[in-house]
């Protein structure tokens, strides 16, 4: 099957679409000329191209698949409570006409008849064992996500003399962390960042064997990193508390080993071979 991938960015585009496109064998561009389109027997539009090419694609005939990941405007659209958000991911559908959305969360994929693709983690990542005493507390990602949890892990990491880092940007710098957090507060915090933003954090945090202290998502829910959702400062305490001793970060990173594996990316390249395999090829079908 000749598969096209078209997208750009960075974060989830060169992840989902340029890695995954590569570990596939696609062929991965921003601008897709007459020729890209003759030789596919299928699109990938990540994101907000969909609405960008998915005319062009059907004009040729080539099946659209879209890659719903973080379709919607942020932080405009993230107070949509649910069935705003849902009306709102059925219009784009209804737009569109793909052949299959794929949907960072299972529960996105509920929510449309879409189809469940998990975020690969970081490459070369590898589960590596629990320091003695916990020095490091990393955050991957813009800390201007955090709002009201940044002062907070500040002063928890402050008054057990740990640092808090918020640069676990890449592979060692995510290592060098204990444990690992992801939150969302005010205007990047909503219905939509909850149940259909993707778990790509907790499974960095997975593929290095750390553990994770995030809100109730359903990212946490499906991907099941071992750590803690909590809602609360004064939870925030205890779920550090938790994971002081070395004995408890252990066990996570124990957990972590049993579950990096489905979270790599060929094994997450192979799910969506199998998404992609339930489209009949343009080549295959009978005039």
């Amino acid at each position: 099957m000749n598969v096209l991938m078209v997208g750009a960015g960075k974060g989830s585009y060169e992840m989902r679409g340029v890695q995954l496109g590569n570990a596939i064998g696609a062929r991965v561009t921003s601008t897709p000329q007459a020729a890209d389109w003759k030789w596919a027997d299928v699109v990938v539009l990540i994101k907000r191209y969909g609405a960008k090419w998915a005319s062009t694609a059907h004009e040729y005939g080539v099946p659209v698949v879209w890659d719903a990941v973080d379709f919607w405007s942020q932080p405009y659209e993230n107070p949509f409570d649910q069935a705003r958000a849902t009306a709102l991911l059925r219009a784009h559908i209804v737009a569109l006409k793909p052949a299959i959305t794929v949907c960072a969360t299972q529960a996105m994929a509920d929510a449309c008849g879409g189809a469940y693709l998990p975020h690969h983690s970081w490459r070369n990542l590898r589960p590596v064992k629990p320091q003695e005493r916990v020095g490091v507390v990393g955050y991957q990602g813009n800390p201007v996500y955090l709002g009201r949890w940044r002062p907070a892990l500040l002063n928890a990491c402050r008054k057990r003399n740990w640092t808090f880092a918020t640069d676990a940007t890449n592979t060692e710098e995510l290592w060098k962390s204990d444990i690992v957090v992801a939150f969302r507060d005010g205007p990047w915090d909503g219905w939509m960042c909850r149940e259909w933003k993707s778990g790509v954090k907790l499974s960095n945090a997975i593929a290095a064997g750390r553990p994770v202290i995030t809100q109730n998502t359903a990212a946490f829910r499906e991907v099941g990193p071992p750590g803690w959702a909590i809602e609360t400062e004064e939870q925030l305490d205890s779920a550090l508390d938790q994971l002081t001793t070395v004995h408890a970060r252990t066990i996570a990173f124990d957990a972590c080993r049993s579950l990096c594996q489905r979270y790599t990316l060929p094994a997450v390249a192979e799910h969506f071979r199998g998404i992609l395999n339930q489209i009949v090829p343009r080549s295959s079908c009978v005039a």
